[in-house]
């Protein structure tokens, strides 16, 4: 947990720069997932959020989340960051919900307090996972869902850090990635399949199904340079794990 300090100044200090890049793709229509913008419509990952309870980790500027609370969702939006949850606040709207900090491995809710726990690139990229998912189990009611999309190992082993891109060759060892240096002493996490397997069983989720978007050749990756452009189309870029709790 001592990344929390770190991943809260980082998210802070970047936030503005970040929503000024990114929130005309993240925006641009509800419920687009990861690095490609890629629609639920076509993956099928969330489903019906009418009259649940939704709980989104690393809610960012709120742009999942306002989608959902229009569809009919009570939504709680939970950010580490400070400037996150107040550029959040101010795009919401007329669809209120309310906005929590906090941290994704010490979750302030009751246990048993959502149908539906979910990030795209939030809590759990961010978070350790062994901390982190627990917690979403925690606090899922029995039959609830957690549902997420973060960066395969894959991407992250063929990151090459000098040349700051995606390429083809392995940069990175695919056993040792765990705890991954971002600027400014912030830390961001990953696992191998195996151990994400593990860790989301330990934590007593039902893995239903697990999701390798792959975006169309030509689709742009919004947030990191690749080597070729097409990349994602030859290589898994993202997972998207689907679970219940029983």
């Amino acid at each position: 947990m001592d990344s929390i300090p770190a991943n809260r100044r980082y998210w802070n200090q970047i936030s503005r720069a970040y929503q000024h890049e990114h929130d005309p793709q993240i925006g641009a229509a509800p419920r687009l997932w990861g690095m490609y913008a890629i629609p639920d419509a076509h993956l099928h990952a969330l489903g019906d959020v009418t009259g649940k309870r939704v709980l989104e980790l690393g809610c960012g500027a709120g742009q999942w989340s306002r989608s959902l609370a229009a569809e009919g969702a009570t939504v709680v939006g939970l950010d580490l960051s400070e400037a996150q949850l107040a550029a959040a606040a101010r795009a919401m709207g007329t669809v209120r919900y309310p906005l929590v900090q906090g941290a994704a491995e010490l979750l302030p809710f009751a246990a048993g307090s959502f149908d539906l726990v979910f990030c795209d690139h939030g809590g759990l990229s961010w978070a350790p996972p062994h901390l982190a998912v627990p917690q979403a189990a925690r606090v899922l009611r029995r039959g609830g869902r957690l549902v997420f999309n973060a960066a395969s190992p894959w991407f992250e082993a063929c990151y090459d850090d000098d040349a700051r891109r995606v390429t083809t060759t392995l940069h990175h060892d695919y056993f040792g990635l765990n705890t991954i240096a971002e600027d400014h002493g912030a830390a961001s996490y990953q696992l191998t399949y195996g151990d994400w397997i593990k860790t989301l069983r330990g934590a007593g989720l039902i893995i239903d199904d697990l999701l390798e978007p792959r975006p169309e050749p030509g689709t742009l990756n919004g947030y990191n340079e690749t080597d070729p452009p097409d990349w994602a189309h030859h290589w898994p870029a993202e997972m998207l794990w689907i679970t219940h709790k029983p």
